[in-house]
């Protein structure tokens, strides 16, 4: 059987061979093919868009890496949002070259997958695995800023035409595309009640399946310690736009350092803050001066650390050395970073919100917060540093739930028993 993931970057095992910058935001996709190498099958060959700049329109980029074919297509990855009907040129070349049984695409909201769909002869084929649901992040994306915020716009802002109310419109168009993919694929797969009432409101007649996520195998070691880790340190994965929340921590640390005055805060992921240098100011987004108005204003210059992009063993690292891991977004539908934290035993604090309540169990595995609330959200830190036996337990707790909805045998047997499923209804 012969399947083609269509992912939104390139794998960073691809970006090596290619020599191109790592992304490490995708770890599902990697954690899924780890399990799939291990087994030594099903073939799996990878299609992703390339922002090379001497890649033109129609243009195939050919290669192995690790024993997997790839190919790279024209996309302009730097406006996603848009479409260009060029793309059902290539990735209809791409599938009669290869020839897949089953086509996996990664994401709902990219041109690649509507364009996918639009391959008549491939389209029956396709299964989209749903990641995040963009017409709920689309109406979450200001995070509660306040006005004089959203509509405020830096000299980096105007230049490159991305102000926090672009980017929100951008998601606008993106959530389009994710309707019209929706709307004429015929399988589906998921893993929450979230994401599967998503797909069943814009198409009731799709086949959905549930496939809960492997993580990168890296995660699946090692256990978090209350005595081992840095006493009150909290640590973010992502906080680069308002959707994420980190303004909702900033606003929550004076009153966690009310009771524990050295409490740190560490952000993973792209640093939309900065330094202070006059290069850095002229590239500093909306977003990005609100947070450091927030971090001068609760005096948090020493307490607030940024450490921009992490790979896997990085982040697990710094996952078993805080003392909690906060993720409070204003809307998630199975994030990785949580299923990355409770398999290795970390207290979590989160916030209730999409998918998280699929996955979670309040007060037993993690605590949560209602999206916003920078008091409740304290208050929750707060319990997990007065109680170190309490933040045991419920990484303890935490960790048996993970061990099983990240389990890799059962997901990658779920996997194939999907792919199976499509390959026979196309047979």
């Amino acid at each position: 059987m012969k399947i083609l993931w269509l992912c939104n970057m390139v794998p960073a095992f691809i970006a090596g061979t290619m020599k191109q910058k790592k992304h490490y935001k995708e770890g599902w996709i990697l954690g899924a093919y780890e399990e799939i190498k291990k087994q030594e099958s099903p073939e799996v060959a990878f299609a992703f868009p390339v922002p090379q700049e001497d890649l033109v329109k129609g243009d195939i980029l050919r290669g192995e890496a690790e024993g997997a074919r790839y190919y790279g297509f024209y996309e302009d990855t730097e406006h996603p949002e848009k479409y260009d009907k060029a793309l059902e040129a290539s990735l209809g070349l791409i599938c009669e070259e290869y020839h897949p049984d089953v086509i996996h695409c990664y994401g709902t909201e990219f041109p690649h997958t509507r364009a996918m769909l639009r391959v008549t002869e491939w389209r029956d084929r396709v299964m989209i695995h749903i990641q995040g649901v963009m017409s709920d992040c689309a109406k979450q994306y200001y995070g509660m800023l306040p006005e004089r915020v959203i509509k405020s716009v830096t000299f980096r802002d105007r230049i490159k035409k991305d102000s926090i109310v672009r980017q929100k419109e951008k998601y606008l168009l993106r959530a389009a595309n994710e309707e019209e993919a929706l709307k004429n694929v015929r399988y589906v797969c998921g893993r929450t009640e979230f994401d599967k009432n998503a797909a069943a409101e814009i198409n009731p007649s799709c086949k959905y399946f549930s496939l809960n996520e492997t993580m990168r195998n890296c995660f699946y070691e090692g256990r978090w310690s209350e005595k081992k880790c840095t006493p009150h340190s909290i640590f973010m994965t992502q906080g680069n736009i308002p959707l994420k929340g980190l303004h909702v921590v900033l606003e929550a640390m004076p009153a966690i350092l009310e009771h524990y005055p050295d409490t740190v805060l560490e952000v993973a992921g792209d640093d939309v803050v900065r330094g202070t240098c006059l290069k850095d100011r002229i590239k500093l987004p909306a977003y990005g001066k609100y947070l450091k108005e927030l971090i001068e204003k609760n005096d948090l210059k020493d307490r607030v650390k940024f450490l921009g992009p992490l790979s896997a063993p990085q982040i697990k690292k710094k996952y078993l050395s805080c003392n909690v891991f906060v993720l409070p977004s204003f809307i998630e539908n199975s994030p990785n970073s949580l299923g990355e934290a409770m398999l290795l035993g970390v207290p979590v604090v989160a916030s209730r919100t999409g998918g998280i309540p699929s996955l979670v169990e309040d007060g037993k595995e993690v605590l949560l917060t209602e999206p916003g609330d920078s008091a409740m959200l304290a208050e929750r830190v707060l319990d997990i540093f007065d109680d170190g036996m309490f933040a045991e337990l419920l990484g303890e707790n935490a960790a048996a739930r993970a061990a099983l909805t990240h389990d890799r045998m059962a997901n990658y047997k779920m996997l194939i028993w999907i792919y199976e499923e499509i390959a026979k209804g196309n047979g």
